[in-house]
Parts: structure tokens; sequence; C-alpha cells
């Protein structure tokens, strides 16, 4: 059951039944086959996508070299927060890596009940914050043993 799954996720684990309730009204659940595209590089998204089930592949397609996958993200890990920080479109695409289950949750659902429950703010944003600090992290050692590599090319 979807509600017992988000309770067991930081993001969600404290919601006021009424607000996971409403978070449960909004939200969709949908069901993705390996290889399916659930978010294009370029187009919005508009919405918070939590895994429940299965995997999913964050990455870019690079010119003249295909797609570069940068992550691969598993149950209880989520994506979309940068477009809802920034309302810019999706950064990468997200591609179901296996079969997969993931909660969508539309992006001004969220921020009507940050801005009606203040204090859920902070745990929203810190959760968000953490998060993108730890890829882009992943990205720069990435990004080094690139440079580093063609350098020695």
């Amino acid at each position: 059951m979807i509600q017992q799954f988000l309770r067991q996720l930081a993001l969600f684990k404290d919601l006021e039944d009424d607000d996971l309730a409403q978070l449960l009204m909004v939200g969709l659940v949908r069901r993705y086959r390996e290889g399916v595209t659930i978010l294009t590089e370029g187009v919005p998204g508009l919405r918070l996508h939590v895994i429940k089930r299965g995997r999913v592949r964050i990455s870019k397609m690079i010119p003249q070299v295909g797609e570069e996958a940068l992550l691969i993200l598993g149950p209880g890990d989520f994506f979309g927060e940068m477009e809802f920080l920034d309302g810019a479109p999706a950064s990468a695409n997200a591609i179901a890596h296996t079969a997969c289950e993931v909660f969508s949750i539309p992006h001004a659902e969220l921020k009507a009940m940050m801005h009606s429950r203040p204090e859920l703010t902070a745990r929203f944003l810190w959760a968000f914050g953490t998060t993108l600090a730890t890829r882009l992290r992943e990205t720069n050692r990435k990004l080094a043993t690139f440079v580093a590599l063609g350098r020695e090319g």
C-alpha cells in the first residue's frame, strides 16, 4: 500500500494524517515498463516522483556519444526536485531502468502544502538539498574522472 510505503520515507514519515491523505488524493502511482521514458530533458515534468518499486536511470544524451547514465535510483529515491526548486524544465532524462512503480505528486500541490504548513518547508527543502548535494558530489567525481581520462588520451 502506498501510504505505508510513504510513511517509511524520511520525506513523508512525520506528515500529519491529513497531509498524507491530501498527497495521496492528488498523487498518482504509475507503472512503467523497462526502457520507458518518465521524464524528458528540456520538457517540464511538473511533478515530484518517488520510486516505489524498481529502478530509474537518470541520464543525458551526449552528442556523438549517446546516452550517458548519471545515476540509477531505487525504491524510496525521488527525482523532479530540481524542477520543483527552480521552475526550469527537466535537466536530464528519467528512464525506467527496470519495470517500476513511481508515485508522482504535482509540484503545485506540494508547494501549496508547504505554504499552508511552513514547518514542512524545512523538512522538504532539507531533503531536496541533501539529495542534490550528494548527486552533485557524484557528478563532480565523474567529471574529474572524465577530465583525467581525456588528458591521458
